[in-house]
């Protein structure tokens, strides 16, 4: 039986825009959230795919329909999305990093707590980091931000179209300035309590009769959480900066991906 509407190069298109979005959304920070609802994740994601695949169906062309073909253009978006939203989530990542250094540093790695997303534990300031990060996440409005690069993406980097590897070097140079982002964070805490212990040291060297440990804990943490606290300012700024900072990387890389 033939059904005149039944077109297959559209649905094969809508699927293909369906997983761009698809995972993108999913592996989004704040909006890919295990609290999140899957009612709502599943709500958004045919919502976006909607209002995106009318202006991208007459750009994309004929999509092979062979099984295997079909699969390695399907495997070729989700990557692309799943490598859009690693530039967000290594900015979360250097979060979480820095605030395990700055655990370290005070002495509190034992004070951990359960962190659902990552289901590992996690130190208690490196949660509070990744609230901090989540807050600004909304605030900077990031999450439009990418919805908007999902939207252009389909015409700097359109469906079906064949991969410069070179590009991947951007998310190598993410991936260094994670860990820049995470050296600057904690940068404030890691310096003061160093300078703190050589002077305990120092000090325990000039009077044995002093008891360090016992004097050295409180005194750490009670630093420790006092430069955290009037540091905040600083990593707001470091951290929103690293969002805004989105807005240009994502769009360079689809171009290099496309090979302009």
């Amino acid at each position: 039986m033939d059904f005149p509407w039944f077109d297959v190069q559209q649905i094969s298109v809508a699927l293909l825009v369906l997983l761009r979005v698809g995972t993108m959304l999913i592996l989004l920070p704040v909006l890919g959230h295990q609290l999140i609802p899957s009612q709502v994740k599943v709500g958004l994601i045919i919502l976006i795919s909607l209002l995106i695949y009318p202006l991208v169906e007459d750009q994309v062309p004929n999509i092979p329909l062979q099984p295997i073909a079909f699969a390695a253009i399907a495997l070729q978006e989700m990557l692309i999305a799943a490598a859009l939203a690693l530039f967000a989530q290594l900015i979360f990542t250097a979060a979480q990093f820095a605030g395990q250094l700055m655990s370290f540093q005070m002495g509190m790695t034992v004070a951990n707590v359960f962190d659902p997303v990552t289901r590992s534990q996690q130190s208690i300031l490196s949660q509070l980091s990744m609230t901090l990060a989540m807050l600004l996440w909304v605030i900077v409005g990031a999450h439009h931000m990418f919805i908007h690069t999902l939207i252009d993406s389909f015409t700097l980097f359109p469906i079906d179209q064949q991969w410069h590897f070179s590009a991947f070097t951007d998310l190598t140079d993410a991936a260094a300035r994670m860990f820049i982002l995470a050296l600057k964070l904690a940068a404030p805490i890691m310096l003061l309590l160093t300078f703190v212990y050589i002077a305990l040291g120092l000090l325990a060297r000039a009077v044995p009769q002093i008891q360090v440990f016992f004097v050295s804990f409180p005194l750490t943490v009670g630093l420790g959480l006092l430069t955290f606290s009037l540091g905040m300012p600083a990593m707001i700024y470091l951290m929103g900066d690293a969002f805004v900072d989105l807005s240009g990387q994502l769009p360079l890389f689809l171009r290099h991906l496309g090979g302009n």
